[in-house]
């Protein structure tokens, strides 16, 4: 070596981390001059040997490691992924993480262009994710929030501005602001987990359906044709399988009707039970009666005293209860 330069000598293309060394000086090995001791050392020696520099380090190219230990700041080009090792928070898309966890995706500086879409968090906010969204770019935000733990969590939204819309804690849910929507049929709320109190057989705990309307009914009569019924209210309201009616109408000109009448149901109802109700005339003989079921679609009407319903003026309020 001492016949040739360093510069000159022949590259190595493929080396062996096992076998192939290099030249040292050892410092600590005073045996050959004051300087140190030239001594060699394999490839494989200076990779295992956890070496510690200081300074800048610019790598280009692939750099594979089985574990890697950092212990200060890291910035991966400019704001792509940055560890703020002084205040322990971690920045995705941003150099500047205000919280533990930040990510935004363009790194726009916060507030800046965003609009705000949902939070969940702790009932203190002091936990939780805040979610935004960036319609000049169509960029999310996601910014996490730190701090002491409070009971149960809340879920937020923001239109005009944040609102809580819902709270979830050890007593139950609580919504805030609207309603809960089934999306599909047949579902909804499932109180299965109760205890039959076995006087029965339970077919169904799930309440999957509740409505309120109004409805307009068809007038017939078991005999003849009626010309004029004036309707005044029919409303319905319908929990699960069970429908109760509600009716008011004139009796305004008979026609050929006579005997019983019979009206039409917002829904066709059950023939494998037997419900009842009841009505009353208001105007002219105030006499009670029973409403049956018919048929499938309609419910009859009788007075208790078998007289017939279809007179002139007369005017009949009632309510009728019954299974879909």
């Amino acid at each position: 070596m001492a016949d040739v330069k360093i510069t000159a000598l022949t590259a190595l293309t493929a080396a062996d981390p096992a076998n192939d060394v290099i030249p040292i000086v050892d410092v600590s090995d005073t045996t050959m001059a004051a300087s140190g001791t030239t001594k060699k050392i394999s490839v494989n020696n200076i990779l295992s040997s956890s070496p510690t520099a200081s300074g800048a380090l610019t790598v280009t190219g692939l750099v594979t490691a089985g574990s890697a230990t950092i212990t200060g700041a890291l910035t991966v080009d400019t704001t792509t992924l940055v560890v703020d090792a002084t205040n322990d928070r971690v920045g995705i898309g941003t150099a500047g993480p205000a919280v533990p966890l930040q990510v935004k995706k363009d790194g726009v500086a916060s507030g800046a262009g965003w609009t705000a879409i949902g939070r969940f968090h702790n009932v203190a906010e002091t936990k939780g994710v805040d979610i935004g969204y960036n319609p000049a770019n169509n960029n999310a935000v996601i910014t996490a929030l730190s701090g002491g733990i409070a009971s149960g969590f809340e879920f937020w939204s923001f239109d005009s501005g944040w609102a809580t819309r819902a709270t979830l804690n050890s007593t139950g849910l609580y919504i805030s602001n609207g309603n809960v929507v089934m999306s599909t049929s047949g579902k909804g709320i499932d109180f299965s987990a109760t205890t039959p109190d076995g006087s029965g057989t339970v077919t169904s705990e799930l309440l999957d359906d509740y409505e309120e309307g109004t409805f307009t009914p068809t007038f017939t009569a078991s005999a003849g044709t009626p010309t004029t019924v004036t309707l005044v209210s029919a409303a319905y309201t319908k929990i699960g399988r069970r429908v109760s009616v509600d009716v008011d109408f004139f009796i305004t000109a008979i026609g050929t009707a006579s005997g019983n009448l019979y009206l039409t149901l917002p829904f066709s109802q059950s023939t494998a039970s037997t419900p009842c109700g009841a009505f009353v005339e208001v105007s002219v003989v105030g006499y009670m009666g029973a409403i049956f079921q018919f048929d499938a679609t309609r419910a009859g009407m009788n007075f208790y005293n078998n007289a017939t319903t279809w007179v002139n003026g007369y005017r009949y309020r009632g309510t009728y209860t019954y299974n879909v």
